[in-house]
Order: structure tokens, then sequence, then C-alpha cells
């Protein structure tokens, strides 16, 4: 299959996870405590329960809800959309969809899951640990439908980094994924760059896994910048706007420019969901700043870096992109649709991107090579 004579290959398409996974895939010890959907889908916000805490947490704030009506209202929907919902998302329907859309091979990454055994930085290690594997033993069922096409990228936590080390393993030997989904946030004061997250690091590296930077407009610590924006009279406008390229910003300089990728050169990074048009200015900030004051810990530019390792992901009708290749080339980019989230330009997001003025070279790269380059060879298994 092909669009327009392209191969396509979605770099961070998303599942929208049952409310019953967690009941069926948690281990036994943990099931007592499983999150559990209380809400039936309403465009794509779902209502979850967590150890006594609402997800998203701003579901059940009126003023907030008030405030934001028309997230509360379904857009049209396609016959697909419809039958999509009827049928809880599963991966038959996903399928179906990437067949509208040209989509020849997607890397499937979580909705909820992530923001439950990642960002909720207020359970205990032990509990985040199950319930990134519990996701994962789901995740591989659903790629099961048709694993030439549908690729898992699994969940680790932070907060537990002897499990998260094992759980790599387990993703490459026993599901097959050909990424690990990894949250841009610190998880209880841990960030991505302390020495103690090396092991996970090496042990990505050793297994040839790529790895997804991936943040959320939803995160439920404490301390998440979404909360300064609740009360805003278009607060999810403004959260969505700043947060997902903050997010990505302050993971890309904290691992830049840390060591991570000295210490760990055959690492291969993504960060994925949060526009690309910024990177040429982050890169010339990070650049400048390491020029005048120097450092001890790495021995290039925080760009160079980037550009040996890291991968970044443009929305379908960012024109920026062209800024983007104008000052570092079209190697690092690749491309996500984002369905099936009630922001993507689904059924149209490969046409939209293949209506922009960028050469057939530039739109071949991002549309497939530099996607199979970044996940590697794990792609074609």
């Amino acid at each position: 299959m092909s669009k327009q004579g392209f191969r396509v290959m979605d770099s961070d398409l998303h599942v929208l996870e049952p409310g019953d996974m967690y009941q069926k895939y948690l281990e036994g010890s943990f099931r007592d405590r499983a999150p559990v959907k209380t809400r039936p889908h309403v465009a794509a916000l779902e209502k979850w329960e967590v150890e006594g805490r609402v997800l998203p947490y701003w579901i059940d704030n009126q003023q907030a809800m008030e405030a934001n009506a028309s997230l509360q209202q379904e857009k049209e929907q396609t016959p697909l959309q419809a039958k999509a919902y009827k049928n809880n998302f599963d991966a038959v329907t996903t399928l179906e969809a990437m067949d509208l859309e040209g989509v020849d091979v997607a890397i499937l990454y979580r909705t909820i899951g992530g923001i439950i055994a990642q960002a909720m930085d207020t359970l205990d290690a032990d509990f985040s640990a199950a319930l990134c594997r519990a996701y994962n033993n789901w995740l591989s069922d659903y790629c099961s439908q048709d694993r030439s096409r549908l690729k898992g990228a699994g969940l680790v936590s932070l907060q537990n980094i002897e499990a998260a080390v094992s759980e790599v393993g387990r993703m490459v030997n026993d599901l097959g994924f050909v990424g690990v989904s990894v949250h841009p946030d610190p998880a209880k004061g841990r960030f991505l760059y302390d020495p103690e997250v090396d092991p996970l690091w090496k042990e990505i590296e050793s297994q040839g896994l790529a790895v997804g930077i991936h943040g959320t407009s939803t995160g439920p610590a404490e301390d998440d910048l979404t909360r300064k924006f609740l009360d805003h009279p278009a607060g999810r406008v403004v959260q969505r706007t700043l947060v997902f390229p903050w997010q990505l910003m302050s993971s890309m300089s904290g691992v830049l420019v840390s060591g991570v990728i000295q210490r760990f050169p055959d690492i291969r990074i993504a960060f994925l969901e949060g526009n690309c048009g910024w990177l040429p200015w982050m890169m010339y900030r990070l650049d400048e700043q390491w020029e005048k004051h120097g450092s001890m810990i790495i021995d290039y530019k925080p760009s160079e870096y980037f550009l040996s390792n890291c991968y970044i992901s443009v929305d379908v009708d960012e024109e920026l992109v062209a800024d983007v290749i104008q000052h570092y080339g079209d190697d690092n980019i690749v491309l996500s649709t984002d369905y099936p989230h009630y922001d993507s330009a689904f059924p149209e997001a490969i046409n939209t991107f293949l209506g922009m003025n960028l050469s057939e070279t530039a739109k071949r790269k991002i549309l497939w090579d530099n996607c199979e380059r970044f996940y590697g060879d794990k792609i074609s298994r």
C-alpha cells in the first residue's frame, strides 16, 4: 500500500485503552487496586478513578469544564470513527483507519495508560511497575491482530528502575516491541538524566530499543504545568499550546546537556507530539549557553548530539517544518497522524501533509525513511 506513491510509517499513532484493561491484565496481587473507567467516551475524554483520584484531574472541575464546554461535544464523526467508538477502538478498526489514511505501519503509543502508570507520582513504585506490565501485555495482544503493521511502544516507570530494566528486556524478547514510551516529566523528583536512571539507558541501548519521549496535557503530578491554567477561561487551549512543547523542551535540554547521549552513544531518542517549529530556536539557545558558560559534562554542542542521535515529530499541517529543514536538514524529522485523538486530522492527515510545499525527497524521508531508521531493524520483524 502507498499514499500518492509514498510509503507511510506513523511514528506515534495512539490506542484508546478499554475500561476493563487493568481488571483483565493486572497481576493478581494488584488487581483489587485496578484503575476503573467510570465514564463512557465523550469525544476523547475518559474519566478514570485511580486510588481514589479522578483522571483527567480537570474533568470533575465544574468551572474548568464550563470554560471549555466545546470539549464535551463530539465533532462530526466519519462512519469509521462511529464504528471505532462502538467497537471500543479495537485493533480491527485501527487497521481500517490506517487503510483510510494510507498508513502502512503504525507505532502504537498509550493514551491514558502512560498518564496513570508513569505520570501519577503518588503511586508506589511496585504498583507503578505493575501497571506498566499490565499495559504492555494488553498492547502486545492488541498488536497480535497484525504484527506486520501494528508495532508497540511499551511503558516503563522511572519510579522503579530495576523493574524498568527488566521490562525493557521483556519488551524486546517476549513482546516484540520496537520502542519504549517515556514520560518527559520527573517521577517523584527523579529526572531522565539522573545517575539512578543510567541502568535503564544502558539496557535500552543494549537492546537496540528506540525511545519515544511523549508528554501529555492531562498530567496528574502535583507540580504539572497544566495545573497553572485549570481555571483559565480557555484553559485547555492554553494548556495544549504550552505544555506539549514545554515538556519536550525541558526533557530535551536535560538529555542533551547532561551527558546521557555521550555516555550511551548508540541511544536513539525521538521527541514526539509537541511540534517541531521551535527546534531551531531551541538548538540556537542551548548551543549559545553551552558556548558561553562551558561544560565539563559534554564534549560537543547540544545540537550535534541532537543531529547524531535524536528525532522530532512534525504535525501534518505544521508549515514551520520548512524552517526546521532549512536550518537542520530533513534527516531527523518523523510524522504522526495522532489518530484517534479528537484533534487529529483523520482521515485527511496524510493528504494534508502531502499538500505542504516540501520537496519529494523531504516528504519521502519524513513519511518513511527517518522513522524506519529511528525504530531500527526491529520494524521488519
